[in-house]
């Protein structure tokens, strides 16, 4: 009789909270006979395990979105003098980006498996030929971001260790007023102008991609007649 009504607080769990179950366990604890008590004790026990998950392995928790944005996005400063001209903050959007990217995007939408692995593999095979940067620049004067613009004052250039140097494919600019930019990219502010920026995955010469397995960074250089600055990325320790 009083293991029953212990498996009743138990079945009551998810309307009445684990502790109450807890609670009217203890009391068959304190009342039963040894054998009760012992019987009683591993119920509980196969409960709270059924309950939390305890005794099983769990596998890695995905990472935050957050922090993996983090880890890919850099910010650097351009001075002509001490005067700043131009703040400019990037983020390549490596594979292990994309995944995350697309993973976020995915549980926010509520996409279905087969949609989200299909817009996955587009956005990895998009990875395999261009390097894109999402890239947000605030200047004090709005003529000066232009980056988009044939006749810009600045220029973008990605290299890597081995002294290959890359151009632009495509600059295009983004939408301000896209709620999704800012919710993806929170160091996008109303102050500022927003490009994605494609590099080729070769230079014209090289026969192997940038980056590649003996890549050990890849630097993003912003110059102009008002100065420069560079966003470096590590890919090796």
């Amino acid at each position: 009789m009083r293991n029953a009504e212990f498996v009743k607080g138990c079945d009551d769990v998810g309307a009445r909270g684990l502790t109450r179950a807890f609670t009217g366990a203890q009391a068959i604890l304190c009342k039963g006979n040894g054998r009760s008590m012992r019987g009683a004790f591993v119920t509980i026990i196969a409960a709270f395990c059924l309950i939390t998950g305890c005794g099983g392995v769990k596998p890695a928790p995905e990472p935050e979105y957050s922090d993996v944005l983090s880890r890919w996005t850099r910010s650097t400063k351009v001075f002509d003098g001490l005067d700043a001209k131009i703040y400019m903050s990037a983020t390549y959007k490596d594979p292990s980006y994309i995944t995350s990217y697309v993973s976020r995007y995915s549980k926010a939408y509520k996409l279905d498996e087969d949609y989200a692995r299909s817009l996955l593999e587009r956005e990895l095979g998009e990875a395999d030929k261009y390097n894109e940067f999402f890239i947000s620049v605030y200047t004090p004067e709005e003529s000066w971001n232009d980056f988009d613009s044939r006749d810009t004052i600045w220029r973008l250039y990605l290299e890597d260790g081995s002294g290959a140097r890359l151009v632009p494919v495509s600059i295009l600019r983004v939408d301000k007023g896209d709620p999704l930019v800012r919710e993806f990219f929170p160091y996008f502010d109303m102050w500022s102008s927003a490009y994605r920026v494609k590099f080729p995955k070769y230079s014209e010469t090289g026969t192997e991609p940038i980056p590649n397995a003996s890549t050990g960074s890849l630097r993003l250089t912003v110059t102009g007649i008002m100065g420069a600055g560079t966003l470096e990325w590590r890919l090796k320790e």
